[in-house]
């Protein structure tokens, strides 16, 4: 052999360090090393593939938020009519006399309820033959975006 290719008796002794990967045991996993022993890195394939995954996770996180707030939106608006619709009602109950009528209209832009219109309908009613009763019906109407969106409710109250 030439000299060329002996190696010096100092590089028995090196420790695997700077530059020299160490020989993996047996079974074991040893990290990736680059051609000049470099540290390992992702490949492009492996950046792509978790960029793809990463903004399918964010759009459907972004969608999911949408809807909440869309959701919100109208359940806000429901209940709005709800609460108005049964105070009415109530109000409608301790009135000593309620005559048969029908009435409609909107609520004007300075009320708490602008954008809703309303509807009442007072009509006599037989549950029982011989017992006739009052039904005062309330119908608040208002548009939630491109859907018109109602809410409807009713109470019984004496005839006399």
């Amino acid at each position: 052999m030439s000299p060329r290719c002996e190696k010096p008796a100092s590089a028995a002794r090196r420790s695997p360090g700077r530059g020299h990967a160490p020989r993996p045991a047996e079974g074991r996993w040893a990290p990736r090393r680059g051609r000049r022993g470099d540290p390992p890195a992702f490949t492009l394939l492996e950046v792509l593939v978790a960029m793809a995954l990463l903004s399918v996770t964010l759009l459907t996180l972004y969608q999911a938020y949408s809807s909440n707030l869309y959701l919100v939106q109208a359940n806000r608006s429901t209940w709005k009519a709800m609460i108005y619709v049964n105070n009415e009602l109530m109000a409608w109950e301790r009135r000593p006399k309620v005559s048969v009528s029908v009435s409609q209209g909107e609520f004007a832009a300075d009320d708490a309820m602008a954008g809703y219109s309303w509807l009442r309908e007072i009509k006599d009613e037989e549950p029982i033959p011989g017992v006739t009763v009052r039904k005062v019906e309330l119908v608040l109407t208002w548009q939630d975006g491109m859907a018109q969106r109602s809410y409807r409710s009713h109470i019984y109250v004496s005839a006399n």
